[in-house]
């Protein structure tokens, strides 16, 4: 960290920046920082503990919470059809479930019989 530090001072003391050496050299570096001032340099003096105040005084009833959900209620859905197998709701584009249950033990049902036969 030092060496950061004595690396930058240096670089400050080229005569192009003679107005940025002069106000940064004056600052003490060796100043704590805050907690959430560490990576802010010269912009966490400024703010100092505003940062950590940026909370509500008091807690949201629970009436306001409702009202903000009043919009947010449930949606109908139009892409549930009855099944033409078997007469279940399904969803539009997918297999029912209950044909594909069927389905899957009738393949397992043959696939035991070949491996008994065999």
């Amino acid at each position: 960290m030092s060496f950061a530090i004595q690396s930058t001072r240096s670089l400050l003391r080229i005569p192009v920046f003679p107005t940025l050496a002069q106000k940064f050299t004056a600052i003490d570096v060796r100043r704590p920082l805050g907690a959430l001032g560490m990576g802010l340099g010269l912009l966490g003096g400024l703010l100092g503990e505003m940062i950590l105040r940026a909370v509500p005084k008091q807690r949201t009833s629970h009436s306001k919470k409702r009202k903000r959900m009043a919009g947010k209620g449930l949606k109908d859905r139009h892409d549930i059809v009855r099944c033409k197998g078997c007469g279940r709701p399904k969803l539009i584009a997918q297999i029912c479930s209950n044909c594909y249950r069927n389905i899957k033990g009738k393949f397992k049902a043959m696939k035991r019989e070949q491996e008994n036969a065999e």
